[in-house]
């Protein structure tokens, strides 16, 4: 499905909100732009699921460092 959409005077566009939820894309996700051709290409960043955890950590008073899995203290990514 094609959707028309207009360019903002800063060179902005806003992904419908249909295309972005079924691309999981979320206020301040990163995305990759690249072109094919005469075609602009939009795809999602995956993201590495314990750096979302420690996002998370953050947001709700952890150190940067820290992650609390079950009864385990994870200092850092890879280390228990």
């Amino acid at each position: 499905m094609k959707l028309k959409v207009k360019v903002g005077p800063k060179g902005q566009i806003v992904i419908p909100k249909h295309i972005r939820e079924s691309l999981a894309i979320k206020p301040g996700d990163e995305v990759f732009l690249d072109i094919e051709g005469e075609r602009a290409i939009i795809e999602p960043l995956k993201r590495n699921p314990l750096q979302v955890m420690l996002e998370i950590s953050k947001q709700v008073g952890g150190k940067s460092s820290e992650l609390v899995w079950g009864d385990k203290l994870y200092e850092s990514i890879g280390e228990e």
